[in-house]
């Protein structure tokens, strides 16, 4: 599976990256680039650009690492000297020689072991493609002339390559651009129907709405204010059709071929839930995680069992991806019981037997298959998620550290919702992916967690000693995963350290 592709370039990110340990079609490793204006730095920028121009063609773009081996281990080539040119003002003017504007590239730089590596993120081509306005060429030392693209040229990625489209990219291409329009065909769709009736669908006149017209097939701005007045109102009737449709709507949508639109029944779905934890309706994302658990439940057979199917796998993701979306919210908010009812969410599966909540068995499932690869993904998924649904994040900026650092903070509030639940830090039970970022991420909320006697009501199961020992055991696991390519490094906070000390069971006395 792909790394998440985000236009984020701290050394956090940078980090995963190295970590991914091989290349992939949106990831590109590269010892060394001479951007300088010698005959070495011709070449390398024209090389440089087609792997622009190709990652331009991803859904999501892509990332370039200049200063990593193949196997993503940090190396000395990128010297200081060639380092200094990996800033935008310097690389975008070398870049615009071959690709026409607009494009996005931004560029970072970062010293890991001692050593400097440089970060470019591709942003996706508004256009589908990028097509090469001049001839990338470069003559070698001896002067023989290299031609590398032609003006009219169109690259892609064919897995960890750069090379010109073909006759199998083009439908891929077109798919992914008319993916990217829908959702301004859906705002004329609304604009449309807002004439026809002669009123504004988000407020006024809502009695003579039909309640067919509220339908997840309505643009993102359209159904957040029509959602959001019948919540206002308390006009219940066409929200609850909605909600009883969506898990058939989606049964519908199963396959890869409407990837795009079931996942934007998933946006709209968790634009509801979003809303009632901003509003403080309950029931509202009572209804939600039902219609959730109803569409997760898609994924098991007659009898219970996992289908094993890999879209089935893939919607388990997309689904709890947006659960981490609403947690996040749901923390910032300081909504402990939002936060425990997203968490302990356990669908009618046999696997649920085993699994203490759909947030560790999704994982689980994820992983074998390989839909996922780290744990810390889904925390990148989730962040995806809070990106592209608007609701997910009324009170941030989409820049701010607060909706990364909430999402980490979901994940272990909602571990500890679950260990409580069972008695148990079992491995079937939680899965420490907040390992995957800092600590200082994480351990907020845990010290809120140790001293907020309401939040500690909501969220944990079990006295003193019971969630001491829980932290350390939650605390040694996520020692254990960042050892290999997490950025989690212990816990500093006293209070914390205090609390467990106090409070666990002693040593000789545990099992």
């Amino acid at each position: 599976m792909a790394v998440v592709v985000e236009p984020i370039l701290t050394e956090e990110k940078l980090r995963s990256l190295l970590a991914e340990k091989h290349e992939q079609s949106c990831l590109d490793y590269k010892r060394s680039l001479n951007l300088a204006g010698d005959s070495s730095g011709r070449r390398d920028a024209v090389e440089l650009a087609k792997d622009v121009a190709a990652m331009q063609s991803e859904p999501a773009g892509g990332y370039i690492v200049i200063g990593a081996d193949d196997q993503g281990i940090s190396v000395p080539d990128l010297t200081p000297e060639l380092a200094k040119h990996f800033d935008e003002a310097t690389l975008r003017p070398k870049l615009r020689r071959y690709l026409a504007e607009p494009f996005i590239v931004r560029c970072a730089r970062h010293d890991i072991d001692g050593h400097t590596i440089a970060l470019i993120y591709v942003g996706p081509s508004e256009h589908g493609w990028c097509i090469f306005q001049a001839h990338g060429e470069y003559e070698d030392p001896p002067g023989r002339k290299h031609s590398v693209f032609r003006i009219g040229d169109v690259f892609v990625r064919h897995g960890t390559s750069s090379e010109r489209w073909n006759d199998s990219d083009r439908q891929r291409l077109i798919s992914q651009v008319v993916a990217r329009h829908k959702e301004t065909w859906r705002t004329e769709m609304r604009a449309e129907l807002d004439a026809m009736a002669q009123r504004d669908l988000s407020a006024r006149r809502l009695e003579e709405l039909p309640s067919s017209a509220v339908t997840w097939k309505l643009d993102a701005d359209g159904f957040d204010q029509l959602v959001t007045e019948l919540i206002r109102r308390n006009d219940d009737i066409p929200l609850r059709q909605l909600l009883l449709s969506l898990p058939l709507d989606a049964s519908q949508l199963r396959g890869d071929e409407s990837a795009d639109e079931l996942g934007t029944l998933l946006d709209r779905l968790t634009s509801v839930g979003a809303l009632a934890i901003q509003f403080g309706r309950s029931e509202w994302l009572d209804r939600v995680l039902a219609a959730f658990v109803s569409i997760y439940d898609l994924g098991f057979d007659g009898n219970g069992y996992e289908r094993d199917s890999r879209s089935d796998i893939s919607l388990w993701v997309e689904i709890l991806a947006r659960v981490y979306g609403l947690g996040a919210l749901a923390v910032r908010l300081g909504d402990w019981s939002a936060v425990r009812k997203l968490a302990d969410r356990r669908p009618r599966g046999e696997a649920f037997s085993r699994y203490g909540s759909w947030l560790r068995h999704g994982l689980v499932m994820s992983l074998r298959a390989e839909v996922l690869e780290t744990g810390a993904r889904l925390i990148d998924r989730g962040r995806t998620a809070v990106r592209t649904v608007a609701t997910l994040h009324p009170d941030r900026q989409l820049d701010d550290e607060a909706i990364l650092d909430s999402l980490c903070q979901f994940d272990a509030l909602g571990g500890l919702v679950v260990i409580g639940q069972r008695g148990t830090a079992d491995s079937c039970n939680f899965y420490p992916s907040f390992a995957g970022y800092y600590s200082r991420r994480t351990e907020p909320a845990i010290a809120q967690l140790i001293t907020d006697s309401a939040m500690r009501r909501e969220l944990f199961d079990g006295d003193d000693r019971s969630l001491a020992d829980a932290l350390v055991a939650v605390f040694e696991w996520a020692a254990k995963e960042s050892f290999w390519s997490g950025a989690w490094d212990g816990v500093d906070d006293p209070s914390i350290i205090k609390f467990i000390a106090e409070n666990r069971t002693p040593q000789d006395n545990q099992p």
